[in-house]
């Protein structure tokens, strides 16, 4: 039986086929908890935000998208100050 893998892609990131790429964090718990960085620790980077996460970037992306089109945030500008004192502490 084949397995059919549905990826959320809206940047044009180059997928391949990858064993890893089956193992997926769920969005919607993804979203939420992507969310929750934002509001403790305000304004961060893409990159920022990735590493708090054990998942691949474009899922990281596609929750930022869902959270956009929400109107839960927006999108700015890095500011210095967004990548200072960054510690990865979810890994």
């Amino acid at each position: 039986m084949a397995m059919v893998v549905r990826l959320e892609d809206e940047e044009g990131v180059i997928k391949g086929v990858h064993h890893y790429l089956i193992q997926r964090y769920p969005l919607d718990k993804l979203e939420k908890e992507v969310y929750q960085l934002l509001k403790e620790r305000g304004s961060l980077p893409l990159s920022a935000i990735w590493k708090n996460f054990h998942c691949h970037l474009w899922e990281v992306s596609a929750a930022l998208r869902r959270l956009r089109e929400k109107g839960l945030i927006e999108e700015a500008p890095p500011t210095p100050k967004a990548y200072h004192g960054f510690k990865k502490e979810r890994l």
